[in-house]
């Protein structure tokens, strides 16, 4: 049988209540410090960060340099294999060089007016050209 496991202290050496009392409250104290420096820090990293941009807008700036990017080598390269075909210089590089970016810009103006090419986008334009052509009228 195993002996019971002693301290090596007296029963006159254990904290009394007003000493753990003591303790209740100091770790109190550090339990609401610990939640204040905690609240203070999630403030911090909720805010705007150091450049002032709104979350997600590093993603929505790589998307708008990757659709002006990509227009512009779609179409520099479609009118590069053009030349090769038809022995035509720089005639259509040029020209799809800047129909390429004209159409990255277009990617990028849909993008940000958060229309794209969803239904009833050529209807709804219809109808204010057709508002707008009954007001001239007037």
């Amino acid at each position: 049988m195993l002996a019971p496991v002693t301290t090596g202290l007296s029963d006159d050496t254990d904290m009394n209540d007003n000493e753990r009392h003591r303790g209740d409250d100091r770790l109190q104290d550090l339990d609401r410090r610990i939640d204040r420096m905690q609240e203070d820090r999630d403030e911090k990293t909720r805010g705007p960060d150091r450049h002032g941009l709104p979350a997600g807008a590093g993603a929505i700036l790589g998307r708008v340099a990757t659709e002006l990017v990509a227009g512009v080598i779609v179409g520099s390269f479609i009118g590069w294999v053009l030349d090769r075909w038809f022995g035509t210089s720089p005639l259509f590089l040029v020209l799809l060089f800047f129909l390429g970016a004209a159409a990255g810009m277009l990617n990028v103006w849909r993008m940000v007016s958060g229309r794209g090419m969803a239904a009833g986008y050529f209807d709804e334009h219809r109808r204010d050209a057709e508002r707008e052509d009954k007001q001239d009228g007037e």
